[in-house]
């Protein structure tokens, strides 16, 4: 039997984003977040992910059970990675739903060859050098000891920008295009933490599908352009789901067949979440006709390909429509959160 008061309590961990953090933000007693520069750390200024602290707190409910065969002397370990797993990558999506930035930690020791970059100015051809083959990890000597904590660090750094709710959204998101700007939040991550922690399982299990989907859809935003936009259309259809859960379809007076209007309900959210007008009503039908499209009938992004021919002004129109639906998808489920911001 484990003792899984050795896995309750506090754990840090080293996590990544594509944006530096140069604040911290403190959630209650369940996590917080802040720039990681820990004794003997590597660094490099070539990095494009910049090493983040988490620092989170697992209670009893936090506690996963796994059906994986392990020697006894393993057991308290699987859980214990289980649970600090699975807790970590709960916190990861939030921070990427209610910013506008991707949270991500290296998952498993997959490898890959790779050509070693130096920071000097080294005269050295690049030709002279050799690859080699390298784990997807973040180590270093002392790291162990430097993650042992029994309460949260007490951090002398001021707290991240936080913004206004909307204009966070709508106004030039950054989505990690520049790395020279810094992190940040809306003003309102407070109250949708909060809410998404009042929600009951099943709510929560709804709720992390739509965001899995969303952090999906930033990670595949540069190099899979399609299956981004398929990834964006799913969160918002996870949640229309999830609001029209009772909805009861109608029967068709002609052929008896069940009437679901999937398009309707679809549109119907968007104008609760996101605001009913001319303009959304428009732009909301014809991101639907592209969704149509797309997965009905296999259409592919024409900028799809990174050197195609497509003139700069469709490539620009593509662009800022993929970063629109994204922002929609993440903005109605956010807002869901602040409309609802009890048990549901």
């Amino acid at each position: 039997m484990v003792d899984t008061s050795k896995i309750i309590g506090f754990h840090k961990r080293i996590v990544f984003s594509k944006t530096p953090l140069k604040g911290c933000l403190r959630y209650k007693n369940k996590f917080q977040i802040f720039p990681a520069n820990l004794k003997d750390m590597p660094k490099s200024k070539r990095q494009k992910h910049f090493p983040i602290v988490l620092e989170l707190f697992l209670d009893e409910k936090d506690i996963v059970e796994h059906n994986e065969p392990f020697f006894e002397t393993l057991e308290e370990l699987g859980m214990r990675t289980a649970s600090i797993s699975t807790k970590e990558d709960e916190i990861l999506m939030l921070l990427t739903l209610f910013s506008n930035h991707l949270f991500f930690k290296y998952d498993g020791l997959k490898g890959s060859w790779g050509l070693p970059l130096f920071d000097d100015d080294s005269n050295e051809e690049i030709d002279s050098r050799s690859s080699s083959w390298n784990m997807e990890m973040f180590h270093w000597p002392i790291l162990p000891d430097e993650l042992i904590i029994d309460g949260f660090t007490d951090i002398q750094l001021n707290q991240v920008n936080l913004i206004e709710h909307k204009k966070y959204f709508s106004f030039d998101p950054n989505l990690d295009f520049d790395s020279k700007k810094e992190i940040s939040f809306p003003e309102t991550i407070f109250q949708g933490l909060s809410s998404y922690y009042s929600k009951n399982v099943t709510s929560i299990g709804h709720l992390q599908s739509a965001i899995s989907h969303i952090r999906e859809s930033i990670e595949f935003f540069h190099n899979k352009k399609t299956m981004s936009l398929i990834a964006a259309f799913t969160a918002i259809e996870t949640m229309v789901n999830m609001e029209y859960k009772d909805f009861k379809p109608t029967v068709c007076d002609c052929c008896d067949q069940l009437v679901f209007k999937v398009s309707e309900r679809y549109r119907e959210f968007l104008f609760k979440y996101i605001g009913k007008s001319q303009k959304n009503k428009s732009k909301f039908n014809k991101f639907y006709s592209l969704r149509s499209k797309i997965i009905h009938a296999g259409m592919k992004l024409k900028s799809e390909n990174l050197w195609s021919n497509l003139p700069e002004n469709e490539k620009s129109n593509e662009f800022i429509s993929r970063i629109e639906i994204i922002q929609l998808a993440k903005f109605s489920i956010f807002n869901w959160l602040l409309l609802n911001p009890n048990t549901k």
